[in-house]
């Protein structure tokens, strides 16, 4: 049957073993039915900033092959310039049994390599020059994947049914974007309407659904396992559609297209 035990802590009351298992269990039981389906990747928080020399990973959660990990106070990294690409990454480690408890964590690394998919997960990359700051903003869409003094968080998990998904705030910009871009194509109108509803949190089933669709079946689904691979093949798909909407908007409005110019002759 189902219940709901709430427990009582009355004067002159032994706390019994059954009170204190109640408490242990109860937001266990809860996080697990509640991500059980989901694929690694951060919850919520861990945002990125920078502030004077130095990355700050933001408080927040990740979810990592069944666990739910915390970080309850923001974190900085020193990070120099190196003209190269680093990896700021979650490095966890083996479980450790202490007296009273078993503690599992993840300590936060800048590398030079890539996050191994088995023992870490990416928060970002860049590519830093002597005498620039980090960007942590973005101006557009396409401004998520600028090369050099800025935070590139294309890569980065996030947790979701399935497969991990997309950074919600970069989907968000696509949908402001498209929407902006007047599309008449009702994919991308009901997709755009889609991401605002769910404030970002779009599964990479449906993303994949709708590239699969907007590019006429040629390679959305293919997107995820791609060379380009994973979330960035996604990225680069969506920031075309954006750019074919762009050279529309120029046929449109301004000369036509060289095939369709007619001669009038008086």
């Amino acid at each position: 049957m189902f219940k709901n035990i709430y427990p009582l802590f009355e004067e002159k009351h032994l706390l019994t073993k059954e009170m204190l298992e109640n408490l242990r269990d109860y937001p266990r039981m809860v996080t697990d039915h509640l991500f059980s389906d989901f694929a690694d990747g951060i919850v919520s928080g861990c945002k990125i900033t920078w502030d004077q020399g130095e990355l700050m990973v933001g408080s927040g959660m990740v979810w990592r092959k069944g666990k739910l990990y915390f970080l309850k106070e923001a974190f900085r990294v020193a990070c120099g310039a190196m003209d190269s690409v680093r990896y700021l990454k979650i490095r966890f480690t083996e479980s450790r049994q202490e007296t009273g408890s078993i503690t599992e964590s993840g300590g936060i690394v800048l590398e030079d390599r890539r996050a191994d998919s088995e023992s870490e997960m990416e928060l970002c990359r860049f590519r830093l020059q002597e005498g620039a700051k980090l960007r942590c903003e973005y101006e557009n869409f396409e401004d998520y994947s600028t090369e050099f003094d800025t935070v590139d968080q294309i890569d980065t998990p996030y947790a979701a049914k399935g497969k991990s998904a997309m950074k919600p705030e970069l989907l968000v910009q696509y949908a402001r974007e498209m929407i902006k871009k007047g599309s008449f194509n009702p994919l991308d109108l009901a997709f755009a309407m889609e991401i605002l509803a769910q404030d970002g949190r779009i599964s990479m089933e449906g993303i994949l659904a709708y590239l699969d669709g907007r590019m006429e079946g040629k390679d959305g689904d293919k997107a995820y396992g791609s060379e380009s691979g994973g979330r960035r093949g996604v990225y680069c798909k969506l920031l075309k559609i954006l750019k074919e909407l762009d050279t529309d908007a120029v046929t449109r409005g301004g000369m036509p297209e060289e095939k369709n110019r007619k001669i009038l002759l008086l």
